[in-house]
Parts: structure tokens; C-alpha cells; sequence
């Protein structure tokens, strides 16, 4: 009986440490701001696929998000944020969706971002493509 419960409380400690891996946020950290490209020539012609960060919202050419939360947590290379938000495409702003998009840190000022679809099988990140912050 002892060690069944030993056992449970061993698992709740486990269940505790891995939440606080992960912080939730409401807004984007100061170190995420700013404009982001995928070439520094991009960044020079304010490209519309640019993408523009700002503490709760981010957009591109194509629309602009509305963050409804920011998950937080370490990764081997860097901070993840897992970014739930609510968008509107700017050809069609009445309609929105649910968006969910990964960044990744990939050092200063360089990040990776993708969209994540939830499948049955865990996640699936699509297109994924490495950014650096425009001056």
C-alpha cells in the first residue's frame, strides 16, 4: 500500500515538472518583435510575405492574427512558442479561422515558423522555414 502510493505521488511530481516546462502567455516576448524575413533582400523591399510581430498579434501580406494564447517551452536548439490565434485573411477580413503556428528560436535573431495542423497521430508542422529579423 505504502509503495502504491509512493508510485502515485512519484507521478503526480513527474506531471507537475513537465506543466512547469511549459509557460503560457499572452502576448509575445519583446526578444520575438520586430519584422521577420526569410532573405535580408526581403527585408530591404518590405516583402508581403514578411512577417510582422507584435506583442499580440502578427501578420504577413496575406492577413493578420489576433493571439489567443502563446505556449512557451525549451527545445533542444532554442525556445518553441506554440502560438494559437485567430486570423483574417486581408481579401476576406469578415472570415476567420483558428490558426496554430509553431516559431522556433534558431539563435539571435534567426527563427523558424510554421503552421501546425493537429492530426489523430500528434502533430504535423507544415512548412517550415527559417527567418531572420529585418533591421
Amino acid at each position: 500500500m505504502r509503495t502504491a502510493s509512493l508510485i502515485m505521488l512519484s507521478g503526480l511530481f513527474v506531471q507537475v515538472a513537465h506543466a512547469a516546462d511549459e509557460i503560457r502567455l499572452s502576448t509575445f516576448p519583446n526578444v520575438m518583435l520586430g519584422t521577420w524575413a526569410e532573405t535580408a533582400q526581403q527585408c530591404a523591399a518590405k516583402d508581403k510575405s514578411n512577417v510582422v510581430i507584435e506583442p499580440a498579434r502578427y501578420g504577413d501580406g496575406d492577413g493578420s492574427c489576433e493571439v489567443r494564447w502563446i505556449d512557451q517551452s525549451e527545445g533542444s536548439r532554442g525556445i518553441n512558442y506554440a502560438v494559437r490565434a485567430l486570423c483574417a485573411s486581408a481579401s476576406l477580413p469578415k472570415k476567420t479561422q483558428i490558426v496554430n503556428i509553431i516559431v522556433r528560436t534558431l539563435g539571435p535573431d534567426r527563427a523558424a515558423m510554421g503552421r501546425i495542423y493537429l492530426r489523430s497521430a500528434g502533430s504535423v508542422f507544415d512548412d517550415l522555414k527559417s527567418y531572420q529579423r529585418c533591421p
